[in-house]
């Protein structure tokens, strides 16, 4: 998964960063507030992959004495900071601009650039956008997925979560940069191209809110999905050694590093190595759920 999410941050990232350049010489030229705000958007994005990245090689640091369980959870600190800061700035931007615009209208001009540039970022986030799904289809693949939207809506792993909402909202900022565009041109009315970029805006904010809520919930501490749970349990109550399962606890300590801390109530029969090998097993088979597992299994207590 790091490599599948290392790739479509990578691919995000050069084609923001291709486009960011065009889309504020098209903006500045043009005086489009709607592809200012697309260009602020770009910006973002550029920053916004470099931090991604910065998170990947960070959660790849071994464990220490302070971080006894890994450093996983730095993909999830650093989503959760694109999130607040740079989507909500690169939205707060936009909006003002709009409001800038509303206030003091602009005819536009060289309306050829901005088409070009929007024609240019669309190919681009496209490829990036293409990119994130194969990601997110081999996580599919991998859970079990039954559709596509029960793949984003489970999925553990922010970073491909990120870049893929970041892509699918930069395609639909473009179409309504380009609708605003138009109709301003058409009407002659510039506030139509305003309230294109206060729209923009108002979706980045959106997104930022939710980005934010789905990763904080992964920082806090989320456990796995109710059907991994479910085949866990079906892993332990399998073993006619285990008369129940007292309390089964999961946590993400990454994208795939998952927790799994379980307290069972053995059959009295069992000899000390009947149940080192009997946890032996049962360990095996809960990473054929969870290949990342860090298992802890603890007797009931008296």
């Amino acid at each position: 998964m790091h490599e599948g999410s290392k790739k479509a941050v990578i691919a995000a990232l050069l084609g923001n960063a291709a486009i960011a350049l065009f889309k504020f010489s098209a903006a500045i030229l043009s005086g489009s507030s709607s592809m200012l705000a697309e260009a602020y958007h770009s910006v973002s994005d550029s920053f916004n992959q470099v931090l991604l990245l910065y998170g990947i090689k960070r959660s790849k640091r071994p464990p220490d004495r302070l971080h006894p369980f890994g450093h996983g959870k730095e993909q999830f600190f650093w989503s959760f900071v694109v999130a607040i800061i740079l989507f909500g700035i690169a939205g707060v931007l936009s909006v003002g601009e709009g409001l800038h615009k509303l206030r003091h209208p602009e005819p536009l001009a060289l309306l050829w650039l901005n088409y070009a540039a929007i024609a240019v970022a669309f190919f681009f986030e496209s490829l990036a956008l293409r990119i994130a799904v194969k990601s997110i289809k081999r996580e599919m693949r991998r859970e079990q997925h039954r559709t596509f939207i029960e793949a984003v809506r489970l999925s553990k792993n922010p970073i491909t979560m990120t870049v893929l909402f970041e892509d699918s909202l930069a395609l639909v900022g473009l179409c309504i940069a380009g609708a605003g565009i138009s109709v301003a041109h058409i009407s002659g009315k510039p506030f139509f191209d305003a309230w294109a970029s206060i729209l923009i805006g108002v979706l980045l904010m959106v997104f930022a809110l939710f980005l934010a809520a789905e990763t904080k919930a992964l920082l806090v501490g989320e456990a796995v999905t109710q059907r991994n749970r479910a085949r866990i349990l079906n892993c332990l109550e399998s073993f006619p050694e285990v008369e129940k399962v007292i309390s089964l606890k999961t946590m993400h300590l990454g994208p795939e590093e998952v927790l799994v801390a379980v307290e069972i109530d053995y059959r009295d029969d069992l000899n000390l190595e009947c149940l080192e090998s009997l946890n032996d097993k049962i360990e095996e088979m809960i990473r054929e759920v969870v290949p990342d597992a860090k298992v802890y299994l603890e007797p009931e207590r008296m």
